[in-house]
This record gives structure tokens, sequence and C-alpha cells, in this order.
């Protein structure tokens, strides 16, 4: 059974999908994007200014794109059997290697969290939230009885940061009076 009509517009889908997801591509270093991220690399609005825009491209085009496929492939199927269990085992297979990518990611992602920490001077007790965050990446439990400084002590020793920090916020100096002056 085939449809010509069905595979035309699923090729034009594909053509309007294609051109949202080239307009919404962003080429960034992920070192960059942590560096961005955590306030320590060149701080610029351009980088932030399309995200809301790229994201709605991203969403738009994987729509079309998966639309114009689908309707490809049911302008072309002969309903056999076989046919849909070879495609379902492509899904299947796509999801496996998918899982690995995710599993990759996340190593590497902390890999270079590690990297960017040990480079850089960064206060972790300034700030918590963000410090709580990459507690929870590598795996670290905050613990209720558990102090600001113990939890800090663990997600620096995750990073392997050995040097500390000094916090930004400076405490105020008290001058001492000599006597004669």
């Amino acid at each position: 059974m085939e449809n010509p009509e069905l595979a035309v517009v699923g090729l034009t889908c594909n053509v309007v999908g294609v051109f949202f997801l080239a307009n919404s591509i962003r080429f960034r270093e992920p070192k960059k994007a942590i560096e961005d991220a955590l306030g320590v690399g060149v701080r610029t609005l351009d980088r932030v200014r399309d995200t809301a825009l790229n994201n709605i491209q991203v969403g738009l085009g994987f729509l079309f794109l998966t639309t114009g496929f689908l309707l490809q492939v049911v302008a072309k199927w002969d309903m056999q059997v076989t046919t849909l269990a070879l495609c379902v085992g492509i899904v299947l297979f796509a999801v496996a290697v998918h899982a690995i990518g995710a599993y990759t990611s996340r190593r590497a992602f902390r890999k270079l969290l590690r990297e960017v920490f040990q480079s850089q001077n960064w206060s972790f007790t300034d700030n918590m939230a963000l410090t709580k965050e990459i507690g929870q990446i590598l795996g670290i439990e905050h613990k209720p009885d558990m102090t600001v400084e113990a939890y800090v002590h663990q997600v620096r020793q995750a990073l392997g940061v050995t040097t500390v920090a000094r916090p930004s916020v400076i405490p105020e100096r008290r001058r001492i009076a000599l006597p004669g002056r």
C-alpha cells in the first residue's frame, strides 16, 4: 500500500522540522557552559537572550520531523508483521543507545565539574543552593544534622578541590587604636 500524498506531506514536515532545528543550534563547549552557569566565565547575556526561542524551535523541529517520518512510514508500510517487528527492534536498540549515552554523559559531566572547580577559586559556602545541587550530582547525601562546613567539606573532597576559597563577603576589619595616635 503506497500513498504518495502522505509521503510528500511527510517530507514537507521533515523540511520544516530541519529548519527549526537548524535555527536553534547553539555551539558551546561543555566546560564553557559550566563556567557560564557558575558565573566564573566572561559574563554576557548573548547566550541567555534567545533561550526561550531556541527551546520552542527545538520542540517544533522534533515535532515536525517525527510527524514527517511517521507519515512516510505509513505511506510506505506494506502491513507485514515482520516489518513491524523490525521497526520495534530498531526502537528498542535506540532506547538502549540512549541509556548508555545518558550514563556516559553524566560521568563526563561529573568529570567536567571536577576540572572546573579544581581550576577555579570557588567559595562553596557563599552559594549553598548550588553546593547542594553539585552534591546531589556527585551523590552526596545532605543529612539534617550535618553542618554546613561538613557538607561543604564532603563536596570539596568529591570534587578533588584542595584549596579553600575565601568568602566573597570580607569581614569588617577592626582598627586598634594605639596610644599616641
